[in-house]
């Protein structure tokens, strides 16, 4: 086994932030994202139980990232549009 030196840095490296959003008006053929096509009998978006898994999640990293500045912030997966402004507000 080899024994590589441990990297010293002067500082902590900044933080990218990727929110996944699953959900997708159609899902199309060349997307390998994890998303999901709604669905004409599902009534709703489960976006209250997402943000609040979101938040969780996120609490759950804070003790690995505290002290690190964010640099950017990635929307991704599905469409983000799906969720209301509402949820916005709590992320």
């Amino acid at each position: 086994m080899l024994d590589w030196p441990t990297p010293k840095l002067k500082s902590l490296p900044p933080l990218s932030l990727y929110v996944h959003f699953p959900w997708c008006l159609k899902k199309c053929p060349y997307c390998d994202f994890n998303s999901h096509e709604l669905r004409t009998d599902e009534s709703r978006v489960p976006e209250e139980e997402y943000v609040a898994t979101l938040i969780r999640d996120l609490e759950f990293a804070l003790q690995d990232v505290w002290g690190r500045r964010l640099s950017s912030v990635f929307l991704g997966g599905g469409r983000p549009v799906y969720l209301a402004p509402k949820q916005w507000t709590q992320c």
